[in-house]
């Protein structure tokens, strides 16, 4: 059988699983992956035998949390690589009940369906696919009836900023028009797509998928990642977790985020 061709997000995460951990180990991205979890974690199935998904899972980061949760783990990425570092991830912590599938997130075929209680898309994974529409009615099968998936998607205003940074008028207003941009790496043959959604884009995106849109943080409000020297301090961490918290369900500063966290429940009506 002729060996497929990668998809440049593919090629991409197979040539940095291996050091991809390294970038997000500061004070920030522990601040980030607090505020990820703390938003995650009141979603969890209340029954600990329904297994559930870690979609895009990278390198295991949150399939090991549901995994010390008490929950059985399905990960899924289309690099092989992530899913390796995954996987040594979770034998490392004890976990030898987790799985692993290969998959394209347009297509799941490999999973059954209806047997998921929960779904977890975090870093975008949805956007980075060919079609997020059709991922996510794949995603929509594979869950239980009224089954939820806690996502991240990339907020299209935020990258206005950006374009006025390159003083680039057009790429601006094809952004705007087609909410498509593209993964920024040296080698081109590495630069994916990435589908961009305002707040209220993104809730339509779901609804026409056919699921209920329940909550929606944006993540973060705060530009912290400008600010990381402020997060040195503990005490200091704390306070401003708490005022982002304040903010990131507020209609008006959700568009100032980077991106988008949202909970959305699966209609029962099963039909495309």
């Amino acid at each position: 059988m002729a060996k497929r061709p990668k998809q440049s997000v593919e090629k991409y995460h197979d040539r940095v699983a291996g050091k991809y951990d390294h970038s997000y180990e500061d004070q920030y991205w522990r601040w980030h992956d607090a505020i990820t979890w703390d938003h995650i974690k009141p979603h969890l199935p209340t029954n600990q035998r329904v297994p559930v998904l870690d979609l895009g899972c990278g390198t295991g980061k949150w399939a090991a949390k549901l995994s010390k949760s008490g929950y059985t783990v399905t990960c899924v990425d289309i690099s092989r690589a992530m899913l390796d570092q995954a996987d040594t991830k979770l034998a490392e912590s004890g976990d030898a009940g987790a799985s692993f599938v290969q998959a394209d997130l347009c297509d799941l075929a490999e999973l059954p369906a209806g047997q998921f209680g929960l779904a977890l898309a975090m870093g975008d994974p949805i956007g980075c696919s060919k079609s997020p529409a059709k991922a996510l009615k794949e995603i929509r099968r594979v869950l239980t009836p009224d089954g939820l998936l806690i996502a991240t998607f990339d907020n299209r205003l935020c990258a206005l900023e950006f374009y006025l940074s390159k003083a680039d008028p057009q790429a601006m207003e094809d952004l705007l028009r087609t909410g498509r941009t593209k993964w920024l790496t040296r080698d081109h043959a590495e630069r994916f797509p990435i589908h961009t959604y305002t707040p209220s884009q993104t809730r339509k995106l779901l609804t026409s998928a056919g699921y209920e849109v329940l909550d929606m943080i944006g993540k973060t409000v705060l530009p912290m990642r400008h600010y990381r020297h402020i997060l040195e301090d503990s005490q200091d961490r704390r306070r401003w977790m708490k005022i982002e918290k304040s903010l990131h369900r507020d209609e008006a500063a959700i568009g100032r985020a980077s991106h988008l966290q949202v909970v959305a429940k699966a209609s029962s009506c099963r039909g495309s």
